[in-house]
């Protein structure tokens, strides 16, 4: 008697288990598709379902997004030409693409890590300028377009026109000292949208808050 209880009551959790993740459901509702001019564009939605976070994958750049009561919002810069967002929660899924007539830009840097905290984004130019919060908008022509100060990104540089030589990639680990163990991942994308498009993907562990990583350097030729 007893085992046939434990048994039911076993298959009656699993069933509930299942039940919650195939009632999921994501549902973006912004942007829908077709035309825009924006390069900043918010992307938010709904996830139903039990579920803390979801991801999103812009352009091919997946990250964590928040889930407050079911719902979630987040800036991105879009790429010149076709683009497509896709949110995943469990086993249900979202996705739209829409054009953007808008201008190219030579290098596009996107942080993200994957904890709730605040992590900043610092792009040293071949002049010696350093990108950020407090200098969001260099002489060279580098601008922080997205600044986020809650986890779990993006952050995004990107310059129009790139000067040649050497640039390097620091994160500040900004979050108060009781914070955790935040992994970083840092996307170089080169000429987005154009068919000599480059990518270059970096992972960090950041260990202290407070700190300030180098995480990566790279080149941009002069006759490129």
């Amino acid at each position: 008697m007893k085992s046939a209880l434990v048994s039911n009551l076993l298959l009656g959790l699993l069933f509930f288990s299942a039940a919650s993740v195939y009632s999921q459901s994501v549902t973006i509702e912004s942007p829908r598709g077709g035309f825009t001019s924006e390069r900043i564009q918010t992307v938010s939605g709904t996830v139903t379902g039990n579920a803390e976070k979801a991801t999103i994958v812009i352009n091919g750049i997946p990250q964590l997004i928040r889930l407050q009561g079911g719902r979630f919002s987040l800036s991105t810069v879009v790429a010149p030409g076709t683009n497509l967002i896709e949110v995943k929660a469990g086993n249900a899924s979202d996705r739209v693409s829409f054009f953007a007539a808008v201008p190219s830009k030579d290098i596009k840097v996107v942080l993200t890590w994957d904890t709730p905290t605040d992590v900043d984004l610092w792009i040293l130019d071949p002049t010696g300028e350093k990108c950020f919060y407090a200098n969001r908008s260099t002489k060279s022509g580098g601008n922080l377009d997205v600044d986020v100060v809650d986890g779990y990104g993006p952050e995004t540089f990107t310059m129009s026109k790139a000067l040649p030589g050497n640039y390097s990639i620091q994160v500040q680990y900004y979050g108060s000292y009781d914070k955790p163990i935040t992994r970083v991942n840092v996307y170089v994308v080169l000429n987005e949208g154009k068919p000599n498009e480059k990518r270059k993907q970096f992972q960090f562990v950041m260990t202290r808050s407070q700190q300030v990583y180098h995480i990566a350097n790279f080149e941009i030729d002069p006759e490129s």
